[in-house]
């Protein structure tokens, strides 16, 4: 019995020690890059277990300002450091420039246990004549090179969009694409989001490095980069933005304390945007908290009297008697008690540089009664109910929009309004339910300045590939149907041009500036939506600029004193 249990034991141990044997060679003979139910790649897996890296740029696409200057992701150069260069002796020259940099930067090595920047360790970026020094060195343990911080914007954040980690929404935006290999950060607003499947990185690209059973570097082996630019990606996407003019413009804002409210600056010409503020800021650690990442500019907002130039145009081209006509302006909207401003009686031109409310009104309502769409009508004429961002087809996106987040403007808010008096005068002086966005009025006052031609507003000029060759190029083309006379706009101009010369812009002066005021009610006890529109020099306009400052007293309202420094700031660099 005893010696039947001694053969059993011994039997389970040959076996044992079989399998044992037959796994390792298995392991490092028979299965080396296919081993279990897996196919797992042993070689591969025990060269990835002895390396390291350093990420030099994640592969995500930037943008680029109209003039080509990077807005995110800037490129710097950079020299690595290998910790044990604290511990060897380095040529004179390299010694002295490191030193002259910062005195301990031999100290602040030995604290580190993997490699580190330059830029880091010594708090500044390297200039290139330091980096082409170390460059040409050769130092073993000290490499130079270019990599890409990503960085939330620093201007027109809200233009520009914010790029976060979002799993859960990466996955439902790219379900079913299989070039997405693995999840990355993605566009969560604005240009960022609108054109992420453009910036998605195809691979990052990475210093690779090997190390040692104690971590460290073996530079024995190559360093080998991987993932490097080609000619063609990651793409760039070449934005409209004036990033000189942006700084300037959000500088002004920073300066009068603007809560909420904006701007938009656009070349009359292209329509491109050059410039465009949204306040408030983002909250760039909780961008989703208060809506913070809503963009003012593209939003709706109650217009008041700046509507009435909707209504002027439409009077120019159907009712020459009420543009003929003189009008009580000591009444009010609906002329049954005296008006808050004692005005008189004044003209149509008077009335439009005054802001009479009784006068357009009284239009308003004549005007609607012959034909109850005519707002809308000259609205759309205009080109201020939107969208008025571009859109078409790009590649295999139908109807792709530049700005999808841009809400479309409206004159009603029912179906009964155009048959009520009360409401229809209202509506008239831009109450009641009309709301507009500043992107589509300053569309509008374009729209004037030249001539009455209506052309898309875009905030992207081109898609380029990496060696700024042209991918797509967004082109877009005047409209000369459903548009304003010449003759209309002509008018409409005089009008403009009035209410700085005369009326309730005076305090432009003596800037040549063409516009209209607005102050409307927001249902909130005084506090006002307070706007002006227009656009510069008058006799040969180039931009077309909108300010609007949202929900504020008249006390702290700071529309006319931003609007007046940003124009005339723009028009002294335009003498340059």
């Amino acid at each position: 019995m005893k010696k039947s249990r001694v053969l059993v034991l011994a039997s389970i141990m040959i076996l044992f020690f079989s399998y044992i044997l037959y796994k390792l060679v298995d392991i490092q003979l028979i299965s080396t890059e296919q081993y279990g139910p897996n196919k797992v790649n042993l070689l591969a897996e025990s060269v990835e277990q002895r390396s390291s890296e350093m990420v030099l740029s994640t592969g995500r696409g930037v943008l680029l300002d109209r003039n080509n200057i990077p807005l995110n992701n800037d490129i710097k150069k950079d020299v690595v450091l290998f910790p044990f260069l604290q511990s060897i002796s380095l040529p004179k020259d390299i010694t002295s420039e490191l030193t002259d940099l910062s005195y301990n930067w031999k100290q602040k090595l030995k604290n580190e246990k993997e490699p580190v920047y330059l830029s880091e360790l010594i708090g500044k970026e390297v200039d290139d004549a330091l980096y082409n020094t170390l460059k040409e060195a050769a130092i073993p343990g000290m490499v130079a090179v270019q990599r890409t911080e990503s960085e939330d914007p620093k201007i027109a954040t809200h233009l520009q969009g914010l790029v976060r980690s979002n799993p859960e929404q990466f996955n439902k935006r790219y379900e079913g694409d299989s070039k997405q290999r693995k999840t990355q950060p993605l566009g969560i607003s604005g240009i960022e989001k609108t054109f992420d499947p453009f910036l998605l990185s195809e691979k990052e690209e990475k210093l690779m490095y090997h190390v040692d059973a104690k971590g460290n570097p073996l530079l024995g082996l190559d360093l080998r980069y991987t993932g490097a630019q080609d000619a063609f990606y990651p793409l760039k996407i070449q934005t409209t933005i004036d990033s000189q003019a942006q700084k300037m413009v959000e500088k002004v804002f920073e300066k009068y304390k603007v809560e909420k409210g904006g701007l938009v600056l656009l070349d009359i010409d292209s329509r491109e945007v050059l410039s465009l503020v949204s306040k408030p800021n983002i909250n760039l650690d909780k961008p989703y908290k208060n809506d913070s990442l809503k963009n003012q500019m593209l939003t709706t907002h109650f217009p008041g009297s700046v509507f009435k130039t909707v209504v002027a145009a439409a009077a120019i081209e159907s009712d020459q008697e009420s543009i003929n006509s003189s009008y009580n302006c000591n009444l009010d909207l609906y002329g049954e008690e005296a008006s808050e401003r004692q005005l008189g009686t004044l003209t149509f031109e008077q009335s439009f540089a005054q802001s009479c409310n009784y006068t357009f009104a009284e239009i308003g309502n004549k005007l609607v009664n012959q034909n109850v769409t005519i707002l809308d009508d000259y609205a759309n004429k205009l080109g201020l109910l939107g969208p008025v961002g571009w859109s078409g087809d790009v590649y295999h996106y139908d109807n792709f929009s530049q700005l999808p987040d841009e809400e479309v403007g409206h004159v009603w808010g029912n179906e009964h309004d155009p048959y009520v008096e009360k409401a229809i005068k209202q509506t008239s002086i831009g109450q009641k339910e009309v709301k507009v966005t500043p992107l589509a009025m300053a569309n509008m006052m374009a729209t004037i300045a030249s001539d009455g031609l209506k052309q898309p507003v875009t905030v992207v000029k081109s898609i380029l590939y990496n060696n700024n060759t042209t991918m797509k190029e967004f082109t877009s083309n005047k409209e000369i149907e459903n548009t304003i006379k010449p003759e209309t706009a002509g008018a409409l101009q005089k009008l403009l041009e009035g209410v700085v010369e005369n009326g309730t812009g005076n305090r432009l002066k003596p800037l040549p500036i063409a516009g209209k005021s607005g102050t409307a009610q927001t249902g909130k006890e005084d506090h006002y939506n307070h706007w002006f529109v227009g656009y510069f020099p008058k006799d040969d306009p180039k931009y077309a600029m909108v300010v609007v400052d949202l929900q504020q007293t008249y006390e702290k309202a700071k529309t006319y004193d931003i609007y007046k420094e940003v124009a005339s700031n723009l028009l002294s660099d335009q003498k340059k």
